[in-house]
């Protein structure tokens, strides 16, 4: 299917309310500014499958969060008290991108939002994933008034590139520093990786390895379900135990701002989520065992050799290692053996960066609106890889 803007009438939605969607620019303007079509129900935005697949495919670094399937998950769990409203961006004819916002009461104002959970966001699909926001800021310009707001947490913005589309739009934009991600990439040989790790990290792993290996025999296991394997169709229940078991006993993950477990929804939505990235080949889970016991866990998406954290952690019973660095080295070892590209560890200290050699990318938060929400939210807490 092409990339090809759906007017109302295409769609079956035109009516005397229009309550499903609203195209915002008249025939003869498609050739000057791109037009826009909302969709309130995810049952059109259903029907549009193959377009968002497409769209997806011309999406820089594409997440498995950035899929209709995990929006389908997120609006299962998280979809009741609020409206969706997913802007389609018609240009000279063909739909260069999407963008799906969520529209929540947050205090007793009106805020637009990204879908997202934990770390895991819905960004905008397309080639162009920044400029989308100008014409989508535009189209929302009225509507950011006294009573409502557009914030959007957690952008990569080095080059300014989603600040000036905000500006071009001629809203009121307000900017903070909001976390950072590192990212270790992966394209050489583990050696050369290890080589140039620092001194601290090396003397870590190293008496680790030999401290885990007075308990016994130790053992690194990666399962990656691929697309021919038709013998594991199913995120088997025990091992899906097993990490909720570590987790549970993992204080100091429990404790952090974008732990999947310190809200019953966010858990409800961890275990629909991990079977259905099973099924679609975009599950890499790390196991550390003692024995044939798993002490410390990683659970990645990954696409195209590109892995994203969105689970992990440690027991706390073994907090005298430090199980995270462990099960971490092994995971980049094998991972360049495999030929990944790349391992975005989510949020983490800029200590951590460098001592694993990777590059710590800063995240900002923009908000536009004349009422801003002032009261600042609490940041997903960083990583340390440096402890037991």
């Amino acid at each position: 299917m092409s990339g090809t803007f759906f007017t109302l009438d295409e769609l079956g939605l035109r009516s005397d309310d229009d309550s499903h969607g609203e195209r915002v620019c008249a025939d003869d303007e498609v050739a000057a500014e791109p037009c826009v079509l909302e969709i309130n129900d995810l049952a059109t935005l259903a029907e549009l499958q193959p377009l968002w697949r497409e769209l997806l495919d011309k999406t820089p670094r594409p997440a498995f969060s950035q899929s209709f399937e995990w929006l389908q998950l997120y609006w299962q769990h998280f979809g009741a008290q609020q409206r969706l409203r997913a802007f389609c961006l018609d240009e000279e004819g063909d739909t260069a991108g999407m963008t799906v916002l969520v529209e929540r009461d947050v205090r007793g104002v009106r805020e637009l939002t990204l879908p997202s959970v934990g770390v895991e966001t819905l960004w905008p699909l397309g080639a162009d994933p920044a400029e989308q926001w100008r014409t989508i800021a535009k189209h929302l310009g009225t509507e950011l008034a006294r009573k409502q707001v557009l914030d959007v947490r957690g952008v990569f913005d080095p080059h300014g590139h989603f600040d000036a589309a905000l500006q071009a739009a001629e809203v009121n934009v307000q900017s903070q520093p909001w976390s950072s991600t590192t990212t270790l990439h992966l394209e050489e040989d583990f050696d050369s990786y290890w080589s140039r790790m620092s001194p601290s990290i090396r003397h870590l792993v190293e008496q680790g390895e030999q401290r885990l290996a007075t308990l016994g025999s130790a053992k690194f296991v990666r399962i990656r379900p691929q697309l021919a394997d038709r013998s594991s169709p199913r995120l088997p229940d025990e091992l899906y135990q097993d990490c909720l078991n570590i987790a549970l006993n993992d204080e100091q993950q429990l404790s952090r701002a974008d732990s999947v477990l310190n809200a019953p929804e966010r858990h409800a939505f961890l275990r629909d989520l991990l079977p259905w990235v099973w099924r679609h080949s975009a599950a890499d889970l790390c196991l550390l065992l003692s024995g044939s016991r798993p002490i410390a866990f990683r659970f990645h998406t990954h696409e195209s050799g590109d892995l994203r954290t969105i689970w992990r952690g440690v027991d706390a019973e073994f907090r005298q290692l430090p199980l995270a660095a462990l099960l971490l080295f092994r995971t980049i070892r094998d991972s360049c053996q495999r030929g990944d590209v790349a391992l975005d560890l989510g949020p983490t200290q800029a200590e951590v960066a460098r001592a694993w050699q990777g590059s710590l990318t800063p995240l900002r938060r923009f908000v536009v609106g004349d009422s801003v929400v002032t009261a600042s939210p609490k940041l997903p807490e960083e990583l340390n890889l440096y402890g037991a």
